[in-house]
């Protein structure tokens, strides 16, 4: 009876947290599919699953292409939402919203065994704990990975590191307190962080997490000296061999220029950038305020330098001092020391050597639990429980109601778009956001005042230091598709772009999606159209099946059969040398049924 007893509060704690974290996120839960969710859902008929079965799942498995493992669990839960929503984004939502809740249940149960470690137990434990809980679920910051859809893949990740590190800790109890089983546990929870993998790269942070919690936390200890001294040895050859592998191997591959060439910076201007950026998630992690928090981070620029602009420096000393104290205060403020040090590994990964864009929200979602346990540590160490109390209760109803007024936002693409804009006047991505949402909400009728708004919003937009051609190609199509006069100074600053700007996959896409346009039939100027692609191929070569579809295109205009057949020639030898077959014999018979019905 009195261990039914004790789990009353730790269950009326969860289902506080549960609340709050509902509450926060319901009016979110509205929204629509956004950015990258249509290459890898709306579009990706991968996981469009009419029913949950094997083939349903072994298709959905393979969905996503980049990266060695492909996401395969990931991909497959977005197989089983569609076999139940289609593609009705709010279902979708709900189910981010489910695993997100999981994962703040993980996170109290694990900062409970975290809390007692250091010493605390019963309410001294379950009121921190569920406190931390509740700021990590409802933190504004979070609003942009679980109402993003395709961030299910960096939710469930975590739900995976999460799961691991309670097995570890769980574990590690049992050898210092001279229990048996420890070492299946630890096992256990390598099993467990590998299985994350599955759903996203980013659980490979697990070893530095736990890493961190030896080095505050347990400290290495076992009631058997033999385990302990296994336990060092154990970690001192990984930290070795993790290190002779990334000097040897890891850091000389991303050191090739090739591996950046899609990128407008360097790898080493990539490491500068974080010395601004992380301080900046510390900031948005510190003063939740969601105007700080702009989706967008393409304005951002990459530092030249250590002192250009002097910014990169100072954020440089300042994570060097928190890295320092985390390290000197491990013994005096352990719980503090642990935060900082799971900051630091959280983002190890994604501020690190690979070429990944330079700022994500998304990337503070685990990270922000070592941001909340610092602050606790360092706070709980010369505050009253009474005073921490009254604050700990005025913080979580301050963030919550934070986090609501962000959620509102993205309960609809229009009013997130709007938001994104005003926050981040520089953002190109945000101006051409905001573009689309104008100019669908204008049904593309030019007797509309938001087709008129739109037009600004893209020309406003293609103006911006790091605009991509996108907002060109909405110009572009909103006037060709209405049989309006298109302006040369749209196509002129579109080739300007593709002939100067580093490429990337929105170069790519603003050609491509007016080459897609003209071959369904819309009456896009063909000289122009063939100027910007032959500009983007010079630069980049054009896969098989895009230089087969604009050879398709090319063979339709007046006069240009030769050079259509000359372009379906270098396709096919493209899919020859791709090894896609199917693709080389579709791109022979159409060669030849040009032939035959060329005079």
């Amino acid at each position: 009876m009195m261990a039914l007893i004790s789990r009353w509060p730790r269950a009326c704690a969860l289902v506080a947290v549960a609340a709050l974290a509902i509450a926060a996120y319901w009016p979110g839960l509205s929204g629509h599919f956004l950015f990258d969710d249509f290459p890898n859902i709306v579009q990706n008929p991968a996981v469009h699953a009419t029913a949950v079965d094997w083939a349903s799942l072994e298709r959905a498995a393979s969905a996503y292409q980049p990266g060695p493992l492909s996401r395969p669990l990931a991909t497959m839960s977005f197989a089983v939402d569609h076999a139940f929503h289609g593609l009705d984004a709010r279902g979708w939502k709900r189910s981010n919203l489910a695993i997100h809740l999981l994962n703040a249940a993980l996170v109290f149960s694990l900062l409970l065994a975290l809390l007692r470690l250091a010493g605390r137990e019963g309410l001294g434990a379950l009121a921190p704990a569920a406190t931390l809980a509740a700021l990590w679920a409802v933190h504004p910051l979070q609003a942009s990975t679980v109402l993003y859809v395709v961030q299910r893949m960096e939710m469930l990740a975590a739900t995976s590191v999460l799961l691991a590190l309670l097995a570890y800790v769980a574990g590690r109890r049992r050898q210092i307190d001279g229990r048996r089983g420890g070492w299946a546990f630890i096992a256990g929870s390598a099993a467990l962080a590998a299985t994350g993998l599955l759903s996203k790269e980013s659980a490979v942070i697990f070893p530095l997490l736990a890493l961190a919690l030896e080095a505050t936390l347990l400290r290495f200890r076992s009631a058997d000296a033999r385990e302990a001294k296994a336990l060092r040895w154990a970690y001192g050859a990984g930290t070795a061999l993790a290190a002779l592998v990334f000097f040897a191997v890891v850091l000389p591959h991303y050191a090739d220029p090739a591996q950046y060439a899609y990128r407008d910076f360097t790898m080493g201007e990539r490491l500068l950038s974080q010395l601004t950026i992380l301080p900046m998630y510390l900031q948005q992690s510190l003063l939740p305020h969601p105007g700080s928090m702009l989706f967008n981070y393409d304005h951002l620029g990459a530092p030249t330098g250590l002192f250009t602009p002097p910014t990169v420096a100072l954020g440089g000393l300042l994570l060097v001092g928190l890295f320092a104290a985390a390290l000197a205060l491990r013994e005096r403020l352990p719980l503090a020391s642990l935060g900082v040090l799971w900051f630091f590994g959280a983002h190890f990964l994604t501020s690190n050597v690979v070429p990944l864009e330079l700022a994500y929200e998304h990337r503070n979602y685990l990270a922000l639990l070592g941001v909340l346990l610092a602050v606790y540590g360092a706070v709980a160490h010369v505050m009253r429980p009474r005073a921490l109390q009254v604050l700990a209760l005025a913080a979580v109803l301050l963030v919550a109601f934070l986090g609501f007024m962000r959620s509102l936002a993205w309960g609809s693409a229009l009013s997130l778009a709007v938001e994104n804009a005003t926050n981040n006047p520089l953002s190109a991505r945000a101006a051409n956001d905001l573009g689309v949402e104008l100019a669908e909400l204008s049904g593309f009728d030019p007797e509309s005042p938001f087709f008129a708004r739109a037009v600004a919003e893209f020309e406003r937009g293609m103006a911006l230091p790091k605009a991509s051609p996108l907002p060109e190609q909405a110009l572009i199509v909103m006037h060709a598709g209405r049989g309006l006069p298109v302006q040369s100074a749209w196509w002129d600053s579109l080739d300007e772009k593709v002939r100067t700007r580093t490429l990337g996959p929105q170069e790519r896409m603003a050609v491509s999606g007016l080459l897609d346009r003209a071959r369904e039939g819309m009456a896009i100027d063909p000289r122009r159209l063939e100027q910007s692609w032959r500009l983007l191929d010079g630069r980049d070569p054009s896969p098989a099946h895009q230089r087969a579809q604009f050879a398709d295109w090319l063979s339709r205009q007046p006069g240009r059969t030769d050079a259509a057949l000359a372009e379906f020639q270098r396709a096919e030898a493209a899919a020859r040398e791709a090894g896609d077959e199917r693709l080389r014999s579709a791109i022979t018979r159409r060669m030849e049924a040009i032939r035959s019905s060329s005079p």
